[in-house]
């Protein structure tokens, strides 16, 4: 089955499922490529690489891989088996331990993609007054223009970053800037002429960038966003690996 969806060079995604070692995130994604397909249980994929630097996962480890095709997106278990390089190349044996299934959860697969963003962040008290404002709860249209007026005076400094890789579940850019995980942010940035994406994100892991002084990559996750921005995200994800995918064969 694994022969007949999956092909060498197809992009793939490992979140970890199981806590090897006490101090590692289970709730880290990597992205990988395979290598090689032994056959419908055995397979190798290349090390992932986070800021220029390779990430070799434990031996033993087992996570959830998915991986989009033509006919849609799927997901497995796999063990790490082995880590193994060949002359400079190095690369992981892994087995697949579970049923192959479609995902249902499109929104999750990334697409590693350059994109100029704007963001600033959102207080605590920017927080209370837009849900104050979302639910109504100003008596009078006198308290409203005053709250909105706040909201108009808290709408801080705006930041310049990167996107690096964007999901219909969040974002990860980098920046010059400082904040800490759980600092809400709000995003602005477009994908295509015409389609721009503001949306409410939370910092849910952060990292230095190595040989970059200064900057930071930030992994997001989107915490209010339109349902039809987050429809059309997924929309491009797929369309702009189709393409990728259609470059590489030749089509």
């Amino acid at each position: 089955m694994l022969k007949n969806v999956l092909k060498v060079g197809d992009r793939i995604e490992l979140k970890s499922i199981n806590q090897v070692r006490l101090m590692e995130n289970t709730n880290r994604v990597y992205l990988s490529r395979v290598l090689d397909i032994l056959d419908d249980y055995r397979m190798n994929i290349a090390v992932p690489i986070e800021s220029g630097h390779l990430v070799p996962l434990e031996i033993g480890s087992r996570y959830e891989m998915s991986f989009l095709t033509n006919s849609g997106l799927y997901m497995c278990k796999c063990e790490i088996k082995n880590r193994l390089k060949q002359e400079n190349l190095y690369y992981l044996a892994v087995s697949i331990i579970s049923e192959l299934k479609r995902d249902q959860r499109r929104q999750y697969f990334r697409l590693e993609k350059i994109i100029p963003l704007k963001y600033r962040v959102v207080s605590e008290l920017e927080q209370r007054l837009r849900y104050f404002m979302e639910k109504k709860a100003y008596k009078d249209d006198r308290e409203k223009r005053l709250v909105s007026e706040k909201l108009l005076q808290l709408e801080g400094t705006w930041f310049d970053g990167t996107i690096v890789n964007v999901s219909g579940g969040g974002i990860k850019f980098s920046s010059m800037a400082k904040h800490e995980n759980g600092t809400s942010l709000m995003l602005d940035f477009s994908l295509v002429d015409g389609l721009r994406i503001e949306a409410e994100a939370k910092v849910i892991g952060s990292a230095e960038i190595s040989n970059s002084k200064g900057k930071i990559e930030y992994r997001c996750e989107f915490k209010k966003i339109r349902k039809d921005l987050r429809e059309a995200i997924v929309r491009y994800v797929f369309s702009e690996e189709r393409k990728q995918r259609q470059k590489e064969s030749g089509l």
